[in-house]
């Protein structure tokens, strides 16, 4: 059977609901796609009245195949089609996935999604033979950058790896472990070349596959393989693709409702959430709710509901930081780590975000004469210096990357600063960052500091 593209998934439900039902089936790419196709598909497969005989959903991380495959040999308790699902099976999980899993890895704990990260890199390390200990506390700096590269096949970046060490600490303090490493793929070769019974189907849902392995040609051949991934990277083309998914589910989520959103609310929406699926769908339920009987749904509304955003809770923070609001800031900073987020979390943002304001500054002392009307408007923005940016700046910078909207708020906001204050800044997180691992100052003691230190007048 062909491969399905995400935009021919209805294509699959017209022809399980015709009758037409295979025994396997693969749903693999962008976690909130995978599992709304999932919850379409297993509603039409089986009937609400059979789900609690003839429905059984394990864990993939966790579950034994062997025994997996069991159960879709054993036949349904009374009788019609069986249907075992396992979501997020690391059936194509190998050494070859490293890089990609790293990368996810990154890009889930960008998204705020820890648990996730963690989950991604222990596979990591699981196929490059490291333990916990390994990359914990600092360790990961003992281990020489070639080598570094040559296991993971991703260069290591020290400016950027503060985000290891958060997501490591997130692992360790959760009692999380390194996965065992297993051969899934083929048990599972051998079980469809020796096929399933007849009305017993086996659903797989996964973030990644190999597309040159056997097994995937297989299942391609004995099954259904529904792709519904989504390209990553920070490139105009990829964030075009990924604003097109987004718009997709905001117009499929307030359809629903009858209700549209303000060109500069989705925009505003969209940087606040990022390319996060499930972040914006639980967004736009929360302003679906407070705009009540109104159709449309304003900018103002979505600034209103910014103290709700747990999707993206750091947001908060660069914003306090950005602004200089001091006060707002540490009340941020104890909630946070209230909440357990790891002070080089909250750093790696932080960092983020000067260097986008950094960048910005440095686009307007050299492209536009070292000045900007700090009160232009979004328009006047669009039509008087976006072009200006697009002409000026190279195509992979963070400044041309950056959505219009979120390029208008930063240039703005870095109006208030000098370079030197924002190079400053910077240099205040480096000596965080290093107190924190090599003293033994509290950790909240050490972040309330720098954030007085960040929302200062002079940036000291």
């Amino acid at each position: 059977m062909p491969v399905f593209d995400k935009k021919d998934f209805p294509k699959v439900l017209a022809q399980v609901e015709q009758g037409s039902i295979a025994s396997l089936y693969l749903l693999y790419g962008e976690d909130y796609l995978v599992k709304s196709a999932l919850a379409q598909l297993t509603e039409i497969l089986v009937p609400e009245s059979q789900r609690s005989t003839n429905l059984e959903i394990v864990d993939g991380n966790q579950a034994d195949f062997r025994q997996i495959l069991d159960n879709v040999n054993t036949f349904a308790l009374f009788g019609g089609r069986k249907v075992v699902v396992v979501q997020d099976c690391r059936v194509f999980y190998s050494r070859a996935n490293l890089p990609t899993l790293y990368l996810k890895s990154k890009e889930a704990h960008e998204a705020g999604d820890l648990e996730i990260a963690a989950r991604l890199l222990l596979e990591v390390l699981t196929y490059a033979g490291w333990s916990l200990t390994d990359v914990a506390d600092g360790a990961w700096r003992e281990i020489p950058p070639d080598l570094w590269q040559q296991t993971t096949g991703v260069e290591r970046d020290q400016a950027e790896v503060a985000w290891l060490e958060a997501v490591v600490g997130h692992a360790g303090s959760t009692g999380m472990e390194v996965p065992r490493l297993r051969d899934d793929g083929s048990l599972l070769e051998a079980a469809l070349q020796e096929g399933f019974p007849e009305e017993q189907c086996l659903l797989l849902t996964t973030d990644t596959v190999d597309r040159r392995r056997s097994l995937y040609r297989l299942m391609a051949e004995k099954g259904v393989v529904v792709d519904f991934g989504v390209a990553s990277g920070s490139s105009r083309k990829v964030r075009s693709q990924q604003e097109t998914v987004l718009k997709k589910l905001a117009q499929e989520t307030l359809a629903t409702a009858g209700k549209t959103i303000e060109p500069q609310a989705l925009a505003l929406l969209f940087e606040r959430t990022g390319f996060n699926l499930w972040a914006l769908k639980t967004q736009l339920e929360k302003l679906m709710s407070f705009a009540g009987e109104a159709t449309l749904v304003t900018r103002e509304q979505v600034e209103g509901l910014s103290d709700q955003f747990r999707e993206e809770p750091l947001y908060e923070l660069n914003n306090a930081v950005a602004t200089r609001d001091c006060e707002t800031g540490l009340l941020v900073l104890n909630r946070l780590l209230d909440q357990n987020y790891h002070p080089l979390q909250l750093l790696a943002s932080l960092a983020n975000e000067l260097r986008r304001l950094l960048v910005a500054r440095e686009f307007i002392d050299e492209h536009l004469a070292g000045s900007l009307d700090p009160n232009i408007s979004y328009g006047g923005f669009q039509k008087t210096i976006l072009p200006v940016v697009k002409k000026k700046s190279d195509k992979e910078s963070s400044v041309a990357t950056l959505h219009p909207f979120a390029l208008h708020k930063t240039m703005v906001r870095s109006t208030t600063f000098q370079t030197v204050e924002l190079v400053g800044s910077l240099q205040h997180l480096f000596a965080a960052d290093l107190t924190l691992k090599s003293s033994g100052t509290p950790e909240r003691a050490v972040m309330e500091g720098l954030i007085i230190r960040l929302c200062s007048v002079e940036g000291k």
